[in-house]
């Protein structure tokens, strides 16, 4: 297990605040953080008191990626190829393991998830980056997909999420090159959403994480749910799923009181159920 003050959780007016706390290795990540990460982002799904999570790092960097040692294969966990330390059935098959469970488990927590990204964001941290809904960053922010230049093919989920975020082009020459982009070319290649001053990140993204939990839950929880299934959906399949959808919707109290709202004119007051 990773140290418990290796990230730090807390809630506030429903958004939980997941934080990286490895700031002395730019919050580099390793097997036993992820493993913890994915565990916490299982029981987030179940949790009412938590409608929106966000996602950052603290001190100067969202993730640097991989921890330097691990990768390199000389840490007490092995790596395919680079070390000789015995590796578990589980690991030959997903070298990265939890890392790149991670990312998909910032999709699969079944509720909007936004980044806060100052400093490096590189390697699994640019796909963790990528997975979130929406990525408020800072002028300080550096993004690459680095693997490549330390000879590594990319790895969790950055072949997914860079084409569909950026230009094809973008992606390629990324995954290809490892070329670091600076916060305004990362912001003009679309991987940053909104573009803050120094020391800003987190409290943009702190806003806008409130104003989404202060909506109809279930119904943005489903809407998120259904613009990912897209991705790999038809139209006419969309249609139906999205019937589907506002069927459950309708019997939610939030539905309720959002059309009472607006016919008498006023701001509604959502509960998430």
């Amino acid at each position: 297990m990773a140290s418990e003050k290796e990230f730090l959780f807390e809630v506030d007016e429903g958004v939980g605040i997941v934080t990286l706390n490895r700031p002395e290795r730019l919050n580099a990540i390793t097997w036993d953080l992820a493993a913890d990460l994915v565990e916490l982002f299982r029981e987030l799904r179940h949790r009412d008191d938590v409608r929106v999570v966000l996602l950052t790092g603290a001190g100067k960097a969202f993730c640097s990626g991989g921890d330097a040692e691990w990768i390199s294969g000389g840490g007490e966990r092995g790596l395919p190829g680079l070390s000789d330390v015995p590796l578990e059935r589980y690991q030959r098959k997903t070298p990265a393991g939890p890392i790149g469970e991670f990312t998909r488990m910032i999709v699969e927590v079944d509720k909007p998830v936004i980044a806060a990204c100052t400093g490096a964001v590189m390697g699994a941290g640019l796909a963790f980056a990528l997975a979130c809904d929406r990525r408020i960053a800072d002028t300080t922010t550096r993004w690459s997909a680095a693997m490549v230049r330390l000879g590594f093919a990319p790895d969790c989920g950055i072949t997914y999420f860079l084409p569909r975020v950026t230009r094809l082009s973008t992606a390629l020459m990324m995954v290809e090159t490892g070329r670091i982009l600076g916060a305004e070319e990362a912001h003009r290649e679309m991987l940053i959403d909104e573009l803050v001053d120094e020391g800003q990140a987190l409290p943009a993204a702190l806003e806008y994480a409130k104003r989404l939990a202060r909506g109809p839950s279930v119904a943005v929880d489903l809407a998120r749910r259904f613009i990912h299934k897209s991705l790999n959906s038809t139209l006419e399949e969309m249609i139906d799923y999205e019937a589907v959808a506002a069927t459950l919707t309708s019997h939610t109290k939030d539905a309720a009181e959002g059309t009472q709202a607006f016919l008498n004119k006023r701001k509604p007051e959502f509960k998430g159920h």
